[in-house]
């Protein structure tokens, strides 16, 4: 004889548990289903990608999007990481937990404590020592540290390491320090009176290394950037993306204008195999003071209130 549902089954959904406010309808009592389950078939189709579900696949693919920053004090040692909301929504969005996502600036470890709190394998590479030990201690002290990697050395020698096809998504932004650093020096103060707002400062020098790309001038920063760039590609899954945070900037003193870093990364990412997936807009614009450039000349520029996420896809 088959078992009977208990009064608390008899109220509560098969398929998602909510109330079903008594199963007012004997269709729905007969199937035990909630008012929005009923009608709707189950989806069993697999999730190749991610978890999420179909109302949060679609709040994340919002193509201009903003990030809740706020910064602990190891993210205030760096100067310049990105938020942990950030990476949260990208490790949730292009991966499954179990999944390995690398970050090759690990900096001081904002993508692996992500990785930790999502139940996701992180692997940092870091040069800057003082960093890498930030996010070693850190890590040590959170339920699911133990699952993350910190690797110490130039991420375009410490990727050689790693086996084919290994991760599961790359997720980082490149140390630019030097091509900011000149931002403050050339304009974006001089008008600071006409601004309420408190200004920020720019990102500090991250090392004294020759190899840390913050120290490089553009041309060296691209050729060094686009090596990590390929060599991640060996390390990814077939099929697997690589979201890159990246800043547009100015370089006055040189003449230029308008330094369109991201586009001459997407030119290069694609050279060396990947494909452009997707750019997204990360609006910044709730944390950067407005200041007139340029004024009262006839140069009128744009306050740069926003980064990139460029989404790559290893074929």
């Amino acid at each position: 004889m088959a078992k009977q549902p208990t009064r608390k089954e008899m109220f509560t959904c098969s398929r998602c548990a909510a109330d079903t406010d008594g199963f007012k309808g004997t269709k729905r009592m007969g199937e035990r289903l909630c008012r929005d389950c009923f009608g709707k078939r189950e989806d069993r189709r697999p999730r190749d990608l991610n978890d999420l579900t179909g109302g949060e696949w679609a709040r994340a693919s919002r193509s201009v999007e903003k990030y809740p920053d706020i910064r602990s004090p190891k993210q205030r040692l760096h100067g310049a990481s990105f938020p942990a909301s950030l990476a949260e929504r990208q490790v949730e969005t292009y991966t499954k937990r179990g999944g390995v996502v690398l970050d090759p600036f690990a900096g001081v470890g904002t993508t692996l404590d992500v990785c930790a709190k999502l139940g996701r394998h992180g692997i940092g590479i870091e040069l800057n020592e003082a960093f890498a030990k930030e996010a070693e201690d850190d890590l040590a002290l959170h339920p699911g540290g133990s699952d993350q990697r910190v690797l110490r050395g130039d991420a375009k020698e410490v990727l050689k390491t790693l086996p084919d096809s290994s991760c599961d998504m790359l997720l980082t932004s490149p140390p630019y320090a030097d091509l900011l650093k000149g931002v403050k020096q050339a304009f974006a103060y001089k008008w600071k009176e006409h601004s309420r707002l408190a200004s920020i400062s720019n990102p500090r020098p991250y090392s004294e290394h020759s190899a840390d790309l913050g120290n490089m001038n553009f041309t060296d920063f691209m050729d060094a950037v686009t090596n990590v760039a390929a060599e991640s590609l060996r390390v990814l899954k077939s099929g697997a993306y690589a979201v890159w945070v990246l800043k547009d900037s100015r370089a006055l003193k040189e003449g230029v204008p308008y330094v369109n870093l991201h586009g001459e990364f997407i030119q290069r990412a694609q050279a060396v195999g990947f494909t452009l997936w997707d750019i997204r807009i990360y609006d910044q614009t709730q944390f950067r003071p407005l200041v007139c450039l340029g004024y009262p000349s006839k140069n009128f520029y744009l306050n740069l209130g926003h980064s990139y996420l460029v989404v790559l896809r290893r074929p």
